[in-house]
């Protein structure tokens, strides 16, 4: 199935990556926060960074549009919405109801309430038009946000972007190893997914356990040593972790980066892939172990900036 994914500004690399990875997607177009790709792995409803998907129809640009609603295949009743996409320039309202009025000539019935189809056009840098089939509940987010959880932490990922990283690794197996309040891990465990998490402090750990359980998932989490992880080799599909900014990576020592990669190597599988954060760039030390498919930004306050590194172990 071909189809067009509206991505989240938020993080827009991290989006591209998730649809890619999750769904086994091969990208045949590409636009701001625009993806339209080929996929057999239907697994939408796991998506995060995607606020919708709809079936491909074409792709064209702005003054092409009305040639392509002539033609446009409609079986009952439907709706025009224009999603704009940085176009300031463009009255969205003034165009839904041009293109509505064409469809509505060649007797399509129009029902903006409940219709049978739901007709998208993105308009980004050219319009993509397309047939609505999936929307991604984002009240689900929020009612998992940091805040919410009986163990908190500052500065930690939201639910939204830790759910995606662990799209990123598709992975069946999960491990977090420094799991801090457990974001990655509740997101894993709400998928169905295996997952272990390990701390190097006994009051986090236990504030994760708890965590967990709040959301009905087991208390897989134990305290060790990201440096020394007590696992064997090649154990997990994937890793996604959130490493201690600067001042917190001191109190581990100097070489906690160097030694945890290097144990992350350890314990994935060939194949495997890791979804790393980290506040500094860290190209070298992860490029001796892996291949960095990705590094992606975002900018959390003046003094933060995240670094995604998609890394696979080959």
């Amino acid at each position: 199935m071909r189809c067009i994914f509206y991505l989240s500004g938020e993080n827009e690399c991290l989006a591209r990556f998730e649809v890619l990875n999750l769904l086994k997607a091969k990208e045949v177009c590409k636009d701001r926060q625009i993806t339209v790709a080929d996929f057999k792995d239907n697994r939408l409803e796991r998506l995060a960074l995607t606020h919708e998907v709809s079936r491909h129809h074409v792709s064209c640009d702005l003054n092409d549009l009305e040639e392509v609603f002539k033609d446009l295949p409609i079986e009952g009743s439907c709706c025009v919405r224009i999603v704009k996409i940085r176009r300031p320039d463009l009255n969205s309202l003034e165009l839904e109801r041009s293109l509505g009025r064409i469809l509505w000539k060649r007797g399509c019935k129009i029902d903006l309430k409940n219709p049978d189809v739901h007709v998208r056009v993105y308009v980004s840098k050219r319009c993509h038009v397309g047939f609505l089939i999936h929307e991604t509940k984002k009240k689900q987010f929020l009612d998992r946000h940091p805040n919410k959880r009986p163990f908190k932490m500052p500065c930690v990922i939201l639910p939204r972007v830790g759910r995606a990283m662990v799209n990123v690794t598709a992975g069946n197996f999960v491990l977090d190893p420094m799991c801090g309040t457990g974001t990655f891990l509740i997101e894993a465990g709400l998928m169905g997914l295996r997952f272990v998490g390990v701390d190097a402090y006994g009051k986090i750990v236990r504030g994760c356990a708890k965590n967990l359980k709040f959301f009905g998932l087991p208390a897989n989490v134990v305290r060790g040593d990201a440096r020394d992880l007590p696992f064997r080799d090649e154990t997990f599909d994937s890793v996604v972790t959130d490493f201690p900014y600067q001042r917190s990576t001191r109190l581990f020592g100097e070489n906690l980066v160097e030694k945890a990669l290097q144990e992350i190597y350890r314990v994935l599988k060939p194949n495997g892939r890791a979804v790393l954060v980290i506040n500094r760039d860290i190209d070298d030390l992860i490029g001796e172990l892996f291949k960095i498919e990705g590094k992606c930004y975002q900018r959390v306050h003046k003094s933060l900036s995240r670094r995604f590194y998609v890394c696979l172990k080959v």
